[in-house]
């Protein structure tokens, strides 16, 4: 390996500017994300922070993964989980293993800190290297879409389900809402029902080429599990969409209060366990991703 791996400040201009070119090299993309964009994104305000670790060769950086930290309560302790993002390797230096060896070192790294766990939904291409290189596993995604039919929605609720969090690896939603809320709060949406809430944005879905208002929930609070009909009435009353859309990780405890869930055309959400006692449920939505 003639390349070193580091953590980099993602505040400096230079240093800014060149993960936004690499990036912009990675993807093919004709534009360079827009200035200080990334260290709005990482910044989650996580009890640990988000870092960018980048590999460099002859002072040349060739690749890049982030590192978005929120945190998670699982039987009363609180952990911090990382999610990777961000991922790139200049095409003039693929095959050298960049990636790997950028997330390899991210396990020693967190491992030594004390973190919970590293986690993601990674693309087509990713996917088998996490799964099949680099030891993650994999729980799928699933998603179900209300419409705003009245009469016809109750059928998707389970009224005679209980909502129960033991055992169970629970974000911190307020947290995850409030950083959305930072980058961009004109979009974000918010819905209270007596002491629960959801958020999310309002997005088209495209059909036969006709756009169709939806309503992307991207997390939910729930105070009682009953209060869930209140809220998905909220976003109807709220908001003119056709369909309020839950995309939620298989094991999440929250699916228990709805029905109709299908699989998800979407990879499911991947894990690599660095220091948590075993759990069975993961509760994440949609909404924790940094690209939504």
């Amino acid at each position: 390996m003639h390349y070193q791996i580091k953590i980099v400040d993602i505040n400096h201009p230079g240093i800014d500017l060149a993960l936004r070119e690499l990036i912009k090299a990675a993807n093919n993309s004709s534009d360079l994300l827009p200035e200080k964009f990334l260290a709005k994104n990482l910044s989650s305000n996580a009890s640990r922070p988000s870092f960018f670790l980048v590999a460099e060769e002859n002072d040349e950086m060739i690749g890049c993964n982030a590192f978005l930290a929120n945190d998670f309560l699982l039987n009363g302790v609180s952990y911090t989980g990382y999610q990777s993002c961000w991922s790139a390797t200049h095409p003039d230096h693929q095959g050298k293993k960049v990636f790997t060896s950028i997330i390899n070192e991210a396990k020693k790294i967190l491992k030594e800190k004390g973190a919970g766990f590293l986690y993601g939904i990674a693309n087509d291409r990713s996917n088998p290297i996490f799964t099949k290189k680099l030891g993650f596993s994999e729980t799928g995604s699933i998603v179900l879409r209300i419409p705003n039919i009245p009469f016809f929605r109750q059928a998707y609720f389970d009224n005679d389900a209980v909502l129960g969090n033991d055992n169970a690896c629970v974000i911190d939603e307020q947290q995850v809402k409030e950083h959305k809320m930072q980058q961009s709060p004109s979009d974000v949406k918010v819905i209270h029902f007596n002491n629960s809430w959801l958020w999310g944005k309002l997005q088209y879905r495209k059909k036969l080429g006709i756009k169709l208002p939806v309503f992307y929930v991207g997390g939910v609070y729930l105070a009682a599990g009953k209060d869930l009909n209140g809220l998905v009435s909220g976003i109807f009353s709220s908001h003119k969409v056709l369909f309020a859309q839950f995309f939620s990780c298989e094991t999440n405890t929250f699916n228990v209060l709805l029905k109709g869930w299908r699989k998800s055309r979407m990879n499911g959400f991947i894990f690599y366990n660095l220091n948590m006692p075993a759990f069975t449920n993961l509760n994440l939505m949609i909404g924790v991703l940094d690209i939504f």
